[in-house]
């Protein structure tokens, strides 16, 4: 039996949108899956992390395989597996959260389709810890996202062309693990509710098409300030793009 599955890169939280929203872009995690008769994976990886990523059971694809069938009690079967990458890994372009979409299809699908969208959805946000990526990677387009009690909910629009997005991928990487341990245990509240109401705001930006008022909303005090520190440049680029008025510059997931 032989799969193809072609998963988006995507950009998180859009600065004051934290592990909410999220954007789906033209990236993609393109994977190529064959059943073989020997209880082996393998995998021949092709482009963005190609000398870095693990070619046997380690990946994470195959880990994300492994784990959906842990969960509907599938003994499983080998995998030769060709994927071809042009996600920047560790860039928080949603590399990781494409991989594990990427997987948890592929293996349901091996499966005959036992599991329904709604849980694969959730077994994803599971496996990736957080559901921003994770959604628009399943979706596509522009979505926002509400996890509760383990269920995850999610809206989804296209983006109205309001501006044009350009993402500029630096040559280093930043862990999302280690970015979220940047972060503080508490905030006060004014940066609360400047966080959330610039959320409001762009939202509301948005679905008016209001292309100041979006660029005005693109401002944060829950990651972005913490976050910042550790991408090279960002406050010197965010002032110039936003003092020259060509819109303003958003950390894309963790960074960088």
């Amino acid at each position: 039996m032989k799969l193809r599955v072609c998963v988006p890169a995507t950009s998180a939280n859009l600065s004051c949108g934290f592990d909410v929203l999220g954007l789906a872009l033209d990236l993609t995690y393109e994977v190529e899956v064959e059943t073989t008769e020997e209880r082996s994976f393998f995998l021949r990886h092709r482009g963005e992390g190609e000398k870095e990523v693990p070619q046997d059971e380690r990946n994470l694809f195959f880990v994300a395989v492994q784990k959906t069938w842990e969960r509907l009690g599938f003994e499983g079967v080998g995998l030769r597996a060709c994927a071809t990458n042009s996600i920047p890994i560790a860039r928080g372009l949603g590399s990781s959260a494409a991989c594990i979409v990427a997987g948890v299809t592929v293996a349901n699908a091996l499966c005959g389709g036992k599991l329904k969208f709604e849980e694969m959805l959730e077994l994803a946000v599971t496996l990736e810890g957080h559901p921003d990526n994770v959604i628009p990677a399943f979706v596509g387009g522009f979505t926002i996202a509400l996890r509760e009690e383990g269920r995850v909910f999610y809206q989804r629009f296209s983006f109205p062309p309001l501006c044009s997005l350009f993402v500029l991928i630096p040559d280093y990487t930043l862990s999302t693990e280690v970015m979220r341990g940047v972060l503080p245990a508490s905030y006060p509240r004014e940066d609360v509710v400047f966080s959330l109401s610039h959320l409001a705001f762009l939202l509301g930006s948005l679905f008016t098409r209001d292309r100041e008022g979006f660029f005005r909303a693109l401002e944060d005090r829950i990651h972005e300030p913490y976050r910042g520190r550790y991408v090279v440049g960002f406050p010197e680029v965010k002032e110039y793009v936003k003092g020259k008025g060509l819109g303003n510059v958003v950390i894309s997931g963790s960074g960088p």
